[in-house]
């Protein structure tokens, strides 16, 4: 179970920036007051604040991304937090070397290269590194640490770990929402598009042609699709007229079909249009941000439950992870009641 961890990847794909800075290294602290070089012990192992300081900072980054700020005044106890996650890693990274587990050079090499190759260039790769706070010694020890972990759950946990049938259908019964496939409306549309002034004319005079220009097209695209919609409620083949008229690339072919849609699946106009619709029947003209559209509704597909022999091994392999995730954080606690672990923060 290699973990050599999407969330990483996605950290060092994220903080690709061409043009980064590299600030002075300033003196790592919470809340303003200083933090020692060493944060812990775990049964003699000194943790050092680099860690913390590289973990704090990527929970910063992440905490940024949900749009939630982070107080000088939680600094402390974000800071704990994490320290009992870095303490946990070290507890696992020691009860897998007692055991014997070893991670070669070449697989922690070939996972560098797999994360590597994700940026356009090795000075990239370097400069996402260094704007992290981690230095190529310090990713190589996060992946040598997290491989260990990985082997350890494989090793002591997964072959503890076992779902019943019984299980499988209790947790089906009782979540019977997630297997429900929503109401689909089977739609088919006529799209004739519209524009927008580009905005990017400099003097006056061009801007103004290039509004006459717009409403001009925008009118005709009007004109036409009330021309279409006289056939349409005349009983001309809908279908034949898609093909003959639409701008909807994608659909023109397969004579308008946008294919089986929820209103949440497609833009708020046509997704409000939708409900009104009884099957086999057409709608007025709709005006959305890309033109007019006519639609055409050929069926609606009710709710249905997906069978549980449908559902039944992704239900298994969910319930294997919890089950697996359970026993390690318990694993994991069992091996910090039996250590000897000192905290200085």
């Amino acid at each position: 179970m290699i973990r050599i961890t999407l969330i990483f990847l996605f950290f060092l794909h994220f903080l690709i920036f061409p043009s980064v800075l590299i600030a002075k290294e300033k003196p790592f602290t919470l809340n303003g007051k200083p933090v020692p070089t060493v944060v812990a012990r775990v049964n003699g192992v000194p943790l050092t604040s680099k860690v913390l300081e590289r973990e704090l900072f990527a929970f910063r980054i992440r905490s940024q991304q949900m749009g939630r700020e982070i107080k000088p005044g939680d600094e402390p106890t974000i800071g704990r937090e994490l320290l009992k996650e870095i303490v946990g890693h070290e507890l696992v990274v020691q009860k897998a070397r007692s055991l014997g587990i070893t991670i070669t050079e070449e697989n922690i090499e070939s996972q560098i290269k797999s994360i590597e190759d994700q940026f356009p260039s090795h000075e990239s790769f370097l400069t996402a590194l260094a704007f992290q706070h981690m230095s190529f010694a310090a990713l190589k020890n996060k992946i040598r640490r997290t491989l260990l972990e990985d082997e350890l759950m494989r090793r002591e946990i997964a072959p503890k770990v076992n779902v019943s049938d019984e299980e499988t259908q209790k947790y089906y019964d009782e979540n019977k929402s997630r297997f429900t496939k929503p109401v689909l409306y089977r739609l088919n549309h006529i799209h004739l598009a519209t524009i927008k002034p580009s905005g990017e004319a400099e003097d006056e005079a061009s801007q103004k042609k290039a509004k006459r220009l717009t409403k001009m097209i925008n009118e005709e695209a009007k004109d036409k699709i009330k021309s279409i919609l006289k056939k349409v409620k005349a009983g001309e083949n809908f279908s034949e007229l898609a093909k003959r008229f639409s701008e909807d690339d994608a659909s023109r072919e397969q004579g308008g079909f946008l294919g089986d849609l929820h209103p949440d699946s497609t833009i708020p106009e046509i997704g409000k249009e939708m409900l009104k619709l009884k099957e086999g029947e057409t709608s007025g003209i709709i005006q959305s941000q890309y033109g007019y559209h006519i639609l055409k509704l050929d069926e609606i597909i009710p709710s249905q439950l997906i069978p549980f022999a449908e559902t039944k091994t992704d239900i298994m392999n969910l319930l294997l992870k919890k089950k697996t995730r359970d026993l390690f954080t318990k694993y994991v606690e069992d091996l910090g009641n039996k250590a000897e672990i000192k905290v200085f923060i």
